[in-house]
């Protein structure tokens, strides 16, 4: 899935970035503030979104365990990740509630076209099949040359 914020990010959850259509800087994002990035843009039309929701959509059914200082934490991360991009201020922190998508921010979703994810599925494929065997006849010409 694709999310488009204000017509000026993209953001690609298969991917993992954020890349902003104004300077073209592409943003890694890691797998577990990919998550919760995810499930507030799939959540942005709500007027809150709980910390405990956030929480299981992140953790899953470890959430339980997790604290409540490592939410905060991801959240503040997350945070870090979008200045540096450009977006600030996408979610509000609403004390003793939750979150929510700032106003200001008109969130878009549409899904990937089936033959993008393919291309770079082939690529990393071609990549194997081509990588491995050199790699393993270097191996050979490495460590046999010497008996040869």
């Amino acid at each position: 899935r694709q999310y488009t914020i204000n017509n000026e990010f993209i953001y690609n959850e298969s991917l993992r970035e954020i890349i902003s259509l104004h300077d073209k800087k592409v943003l890694k994002v890691t797998l577990m503030r990919a998550r919760c990035l995810s499930y507030l843009f799939e959540n942005a039309y709500k007027k809150l979104i709980t910390r405990e929701m956030i929480s299981h959509a992140v953790w899953g059914e470890r959430s339980q365990f997790v604290s409540d200082a490592n939410l905060t934490q991801l959240l503040y991360l997350l945070r870090r990740d979008l200045q540096q991009i450009g977006l600030f201020e996408l979610f509000v922190t609403l004390p003793r509630q939750g979150i929510k998508i700032d106003e200001r921010f008109i969130i878009d979703a549409a899904d990937i076209p089936p033959q993008a994810i393919q291309y770079h599925t082939h690529r990393c494929n071609k990549i194997i099949s081509i990588g491995i065997p050199t790699l393993f006849l270097l191996f050979v010409l490495f460590f046999l040359a010497p008996f040869i």
